[in-house]
């Protein structure tokens, strides 16, 4: 069997990913040049993706004509093989989640710290995020075309959504991805859960986007009553901390200048 037809057989078998050291084991009479040369014309041909450093992916026929794979055909398989934690989050976990107003153009990916060394090139339709520790009780996963798929459940969406809302379009666009998905949120406990992932200004937010933005007076109470159960001290800080202007207001009850106006848009 020859590497072309080894590369085939093993999209055929399910294995559609291999790294490079893959090919040197089954190969051990091609030397590094030739196997480097090979993977380069077939990633040239579109037979496989360069998705990583020493790590490839073939391309389907059904992906062919596009010429890449999308990141959800690849992203566990890769993530395992770096060794590193990862999911699905904020727009890309959102879709997961039934969110459809937002259209997910590319595919925001958090990743355990230390920053990995990505390629834009091999990985244009990333967005790659960091956290100090995954937190994988807070993980949904589902099957995806080749492979499982780890996404953020609701509720640590919408936490991440307010943290990281300078990557998901600023506070409008997660106000109206978070009336997507209030249905789905339950903040209730959340104060040894899954805001011991966030930061208290992040709570702050989040209460004030579904108290004010959206509405929601029940889940903002639960929100409200699981800030006070953390039992921490409140400092006032700026409704969008990207946004320098002055304060339209101060809301006293979520300790926020209030310097932006929140609109959602029509779902």
């Amino acid at each position: 069997m020859n590497l072309k037809k080894w590369i085939v057989n093993r999209e055929q078998t399910g294995n559609s990913c291999f790294s490079r050291q893959e090919v040197a084991n089954a190969f051990p009479e091609l030397s590094a040049n030739a196997i480097s040369a090979a993977l380069s014309r077939f990633n040239a041909n579109r037979l496989v993706q360069s998705v990583h450093r020493g790590y490839y992916c073939v391309i389907p026929a059904h992906y062919a004509l596009v010429g890449r794979l999308p990141p959800v055909y690849y992203i566990d398989r890769l993530m395992e093989w770096i060794g590193r934690p990862y999911y699905l989050a904020l727009h890309s976990a959102a879709s997961f989640l039934g969110a459809q107003h937002q259209k997910v153009m590319i595919t925001q990916v958090m990743v355990q710290m230390p920053h990995i060394s990505t390629s834009s090139k091999k990985n244009p339709d990333i967005d790659w995020l960091y956290r100090q520790r995954i937190p994988s009780e807070f993980l949904l996963r589902t099957n995806g075309e080749n492979g499982v798929i780890a996404y953020s459940n609701a509720e640590l969406t919408a936490v991440d959504l307010v943290r990281y809302a300078n990557k998901a379009g600023g506070l409008s666009a997660v106000a109206t991805v978070l009336a997507e998905l209030r249905e789905s949120t339950d903040f209730t406990g959340a104060s040894e859960g899954v805001f011991k992932t966030a930061d208290v200004t992040d709570i702050q937010r989040l209460g004030y986007i579904f108290e004010s933005a959206l509405g929601d007076k029940a889940q903002a109470e639960i929100i409200y009553s699981e800030l006070v159960k953390m039992n921490v001290t409140l400092r006032t800080v700026r409704l969008d901390p990207s946004c320098e202007g002055p304060a339209i207001s101060v809301n006293e009850r979520w300790r926020l200048r209030v310097n932006t106006e929140i609109e959602l848009d029509e779902i």
